[in-house]
């Protein structure tokens, strides 16, 4: 099952012993490259309007060379036209999903299972969708380990319970978060 339409279809198709895949999102991705690029373009045609109207003037290059808005503009077009087409690019190629099981939650790259990050179901205490920082903004899907776990892990540090899911996976955070609160009161009694 690779889009789950539901939680409780996919809680279904777990219980029947096969894993739900929700991958990376290829539409966010290709939404976000288009607005980059149409940025990109805009501080182009913005930068093209700069220097031909001061061409007209005679300013003197010297001008250019330290005016912070120019730099501002290149630094932007370069990002915009340049790093995120790369970015995007890698990020299609790299193929990440969330595999979701009756045993626990495991990442795949490129359809290859990470051993290294399986986390079974009774080696999590609670699920939330917090914020990344205490201030107000996006929220994540947050997992906290147990304290057992995060020994065996030889994770260390004020937040090595707390792991948080990346983002622009084919569910909303929502409903990543539905998902994963279900199957994990589901399963947690379960696994021994």
């Amino acid at each position: 099952m690779s889009r789950p339409p539901n939680t409780t279809a996919a809680l279904h198709a777990m219980d029947r012993g096969r894993s739900v895949v929700v991958g990376t999102s290829s539409r966010k991705l290709i939404v976000i490259l288009f607005i980059a690029l149409a940025t990109g373009a805009v501080l182009v045609g913005l930068a093209v309007l700069i220097v031909s109207s001061s061409l007209e003037r005679n300013v003197s290059w010297m001008l250019f060379a330290f005016n912070p808005r120019m730099w501002a503009i290149t630094v932007g077009t370069i990002g915009c036209l340049v790093v995120a087409p790369i970015a995007v690019a890698f990020r299609l190629r790299r193929a990440d999903a969330l595999v979701v099981s009756s045993t626990g939650l495991v990442e795949s790259h490129r359809g290859t299972v990470l051993p290294a990050s399986f986390v079974s179901w009774n080696e999590i205490e609670r699920i939330t969708l917090d914020t990344a920082t205490p201030r107000p903004g996006p929220k994540y899907v947050v997992y906290y380990l147990t304290r057992d776990s995060v020994q065996r892990r030889g994770r260390t540090g004020p937040f090595a319970r707390r792991i948080m899911l990346r983002t622009g996976f084919e569910l909303s955070h929502r409903r990543l978060f539905e998902l994963l609160t279900a199957a994990h009161a589901r399963y947690v009694r379960q696994i021994r």
